[in-house]
């Protein structure tokens, strides 16, 4: 199949930061699409739909970064701790990022360090193929390092952690990227 056929045949999804399972030190405003923090902490938000099986695909716009922050963008389970950097625990799976170069994390293991970082008006892809049960980065529409995690399975929820120094934009129903869908067709 060509990556147009991928991309008719993928369902998006359309989803929004949850307030309601998020840190108290978060600040949610654009209709919960936009995130920034109050604190100078790392604290967690969680979109407010969980995927357990398809490709899915979101983007998160850098509406602010001060100070080289590390935000952090991945997913995790619905009872990740919402206090400390999104994968510093095993409940989730994260790229955190600062301005030269980024990380892979999950239960504090920090791994394929890549260069690229961000700034103001940069663009996050978080591709999650549980069909490969693989999660994947981009910054700026480049796949960022390899696959980052593999054989995942259950129900994972969107997510990031951030602190006063970034603000997030969170874009959704998107079909998946051109640099994924020409190298993966869609299995029959």
């Amino acid at each position: 199949m060509t990556a147009v056929g991928i991309k008719t045949l993928v369902a998006v999804a359309w989803f929004t930061f949850e307030p309601g399972s998020a840190h108290p030190d978060i600040i949610f405003s654009n209709d919960n699409l936009t995130v920034t923090c109050n604190s100078y902490d790392d604290r967690v938000v969680l979109g407010n739909t969980g995927f357990s099986k398809g490709i899915h695909y979101w983007e998160l716009s850098v509406d602010r970064y001060d100070n080289h922050p590390d935000p952090a963008f991945g997913v995790a389970r619905l009872d990740v701790l919402k206090d400390v950097m999104l994968g510093k625990d095993d409940k989730a799976w994260a790229m955190y990022v600062d301005n030269n170069r980024s990380w892979f994390m999950h239960n504090n293991s920090h791994t394929n360090r890549t260069e690229g970082g961000i700034t103001k008006g940069a663009t996050i892809g978080v591709l999650l193929d549980l069909g490969r049960r693989i999660l994947l980065f981009s910054i700026n529409d480049e796949q960022q390092g390899p696959v980052a995690f593999e054989n995942l399975e259950g129900l994972f929820f969107p997510a990031v952690s951030l602190n006063r120094n970034v603000q997030v934009t969170l874009h959704t129903g998107l079909p998946v990227p051109d640099f994924y869908a020409a190298r993966h067709p869609m299995q029959s």
